[in-house]
């Protein structure tokens, strides 16, 4: 298995930065969540900050994204 990296970027940035904002406004509900997404949030700054991220992360943020596009995809249909 190899573990390339994945160069961040602006588009990937801007996204970045909406799924951590997601993140941040989610009430979660237990503590167990709430570490979670402290955890996901760290690990967004630090891809940020170095501006790669590996293949491992990708599969995280690609479940994360998927989540995101699900709710937003749900919030949309409520205020119809």
């Amino acid at each position: 298995m190899r573990n390339n990296a994945t160069f961040v970027d602006g588009e990937q940035l801007k996204f970045l930065q909406q799924l951590d904002k997601w993140i941040y406004t989610q009430k979660w509900k237990t503590t167990e969540e709430q570490e979670s997404a402290i955890q996901v949030r760290t690990l967004i700054s630090k891809i940020e900050n170095k501006g790669y991220y590996y293949e491992g992360e990708a599969d995280l943020l690609n479940e994360l994204r998927i989540q995101y596009i699900k709710d937003k995809k749900n919030t949309t249909k409520k205020r119809l």
